[in-house]
């Protein structure tokens, strides 16, 4: 069964449907220039968020890890969304071809050398208001 979407306008150009109820948290993404291209409310019982560029992933880490060595340095204060990722998340690692459409045929795919590496985050769908919390820490709304 599918799950209600939601337009989510990113920019004037450029809209996007995404599950309710993960709307917000994805505008956020593409506001702090992450950008993903999957996501699921109720993925097998978990959250489910795709990034397909491993860069973005990195530069996500990159920022969530900052935020948590500003907010814990050396001692532990409160959980950060470094250590949520670390504790509650799951991560999956997809690699393959960029393809493109056969000129020739238009049914077909050519493989172009190219490596693309996709990135799938998942956590326990009750856990959505955590990460929210934790998430608008490192990258607040406007």
């Amino acid at each position: 069964m599918g799950h209600k979407q939601i337009e989510v306008e990113i920019d004037d150009n450029f809209h996007i449907f995404v599950d309710e109820g993960l709307e917000d948290i994805i505008k956020n993404f593409f506001h702090w220039d992450i950008e993903t291209c999957n996501c699921c409310i109720d993925y097998k019982g978990s959250i489910w968020i795709e990034f397909c560029d491993y860069n973005d992933w990195k530069q996500f880490l990159q920022l969530t890890l900052r935020n948590n060595l500003e907010i814990n340095g050396l001692n532990h204060v409160r959980e950060t969304l470094w250590e949520f990722l670390q504790e509650k998340a799951k991560v999956n690692l997809v690699f393959d071809e960029q393809v493109v459409e056969d000129p020739n045929n238009e049914e077909n795919f050519l493989g172009t050398g190219v490596l693309v590496i996709c990135v799938g985050l998942t956590f326990p769908k009750e856990y959505l208001k955590d990460f929210e919390g934790l998430f608008y820490d490192v990258f607040p709304k406007d």
